[in-house]
């Protein structure tokens, strides 16, 4: 089988987990499928040649400029996806991720009458229309707002280009692999997405073996461990903040060990609470880490708090410490309480509050015997989330999606 990948990145651009499985996953069915791997321009010139890569679409940033190159931006990506439909000619669009890309290449492809797929591990099929700088600008609701009146005007003289004419309410099917129940159940699918085949395919860690194989060699001062981007969304604030209830409020002096990087406003807005806190000799900054570094971490940590502000789809940082036996803390975000039970293989929290955050750290701390029952039924929860089994079932997806679509239709054809 012919398979067509579209993604907003591919590695070794990337910005987090969903751009490593994809690659991982394209890896995997090549060994049996022809792929062919259609992402954006971004570092094009420093990355060395791929067959298997065509690194070739827009990729636009929020704001103005961003708003005014959308619509040329939009057109070169339908016709860039047209031409590599009638070229390579496959047998299933598969699409990954279209956050920041132009979505009519979405549409375009959907449009060419072969199998589409799409595996979504963050919600941003939910704002397919508003989130795209060109195709917000098609839809009803902008006529009123001054200039978004006008530039909705221009965006629609230019829709009627042949290569374009974006039908945005036409239903087409598509094959939907999503990596969490709860990311299923909260993303409303945009009106062009007509779900044809629905799977739950739960992520998996290329790294099993390194984690679970993981000597256990707890520092000799509690540490608790912090796994993620520096920023907002990741809510390493609020690991700050539980640390410093910890010695407050429960008599505990814990260090923190902060794995990842960010932006450099946000790892500075994160120092100064740090200041305030007057935890500085508390908290250690270790930056971006590769895998072995992050299980030296976990390895000599307590605990691993996932203080997570945004809806996590799956987590994958409490598979992994789950794999490694560190007794985990985590916000009741998104996929998290759906890998692992809440009270029984993990502690959990609401979202944004450091004082039940400090108490369930406090509880990982200062109660071994429940904590290394967690640790426990953690551990054989997420021996099932393999990677043979991943591996198996995003085998049968493809299968399945293909063998789902009843009737393919003739190709559209337009000019390139």
């Amino acid at each position: 089988m012919r398979i067509l990948v579209i993604s907003n990145l591919y590695p070794p651009v990337a910005v987090g987990g969903y751009e490593a499985r994809c690659a991982h996953t394209v890896e995997w069915l090549a060994r049996g499928h022809e792929l062919l791997v259609l992402t954006s321009s971004r570092r094009r010139r420093a990355l060395k040649g791929d067959s298997r890569v065509l690194r070739e679409l827009p990729l636009l940033a929020e704001g103005v400029r961003g708003t005014l190159l959308a619509p040329l931006a939009s057109l070169r990506a339908v016709r860039l996806v047209k031409r590599v439909l009638r070229e390579h000619s496959p047998d299933l669009v598969f699409v990954w991720n279209a956050s920041h890309i132009p979505r009519a290449a979405v549409l375009a492809a959907q449009a060419w009458g072969k199998p589409v797929a799409f595996s979504v591990g963050d919600p941003w099929p939910g704002v397919f229309v508003e989130g795209d700088q060109f195709l917000r600008y098609l839809a009803p609701g902008r006529e009123d707002h001054g200039l978004r009146r006008a530039w909705a005007h221009v965006v629609r003289l230019l829709n009627r280009l042949p290569d374009l004419r974006v039908e945005l309410d036409v239903p087409r099917p598509g094959s939907i692999a999503w990596n969490s129940d709860a990311l299923r159940q909260t993303t409303a699918l945009p009106a062009c997405i007509s779900p044809l085949l629905e799977r739950v395919i739960h992520p998996s860690t290329r790294q099993e073996e390194l984690f679970s194989t993981l000597e256990r060699a707890p520092a000799s001062e509690p540490t608790v461990a912090f796994v993620g981007r520096l920023e907002l969304e990741k809510a390493p604030d609020v690991a700050c903040r539980a640390i410093a209830l910890l010695r407050d409020r429960h008599g505990l002096d814990c260090r923190l060990v902060l794995v990842g990087s960010g932006h450099a406003a946000a790892v500075r807005q994160l120092e100064r609470l740090i200041d305030e806190l007057s935890i500085r000799d508390r908290v250690e900054i270790r930056g971006s880490l590769p895998a072995r570094g992050v299980a030296e971490v976990l390895a000599s940590a307590h605990a691993l708090v996932v203080p997570s502000r945004w809806q996590e789809p799956f987590g994958l940082v409490c598979l992994e410490a789950a794999l490694a036996r560190v007794p985990i803390v985590a916000s009741l975000s998104g996929g998290m309480p759906e890998m692992l039970t809440p009270g029984e293989e993990a502690l959990f929290f609401p979202i944004d509050d450091e004082l039940a955050c400090a108490q369930a750290l406090a509880r990982t701390l200062t109660e071994p015997g429940t904590t290394a029952a967690r640790v426990l039924a953690a551990y054989e929860r997420a021996s099932t989330y393999s990677l043979a089994r991943y591996r198996d079932e995003y085998d049968a997806f493809v299968e399945d999606a293909v063998r789902a679509v009843p009737v393919v239709g003739a190709p559209v054809t337009g000019r390139t």
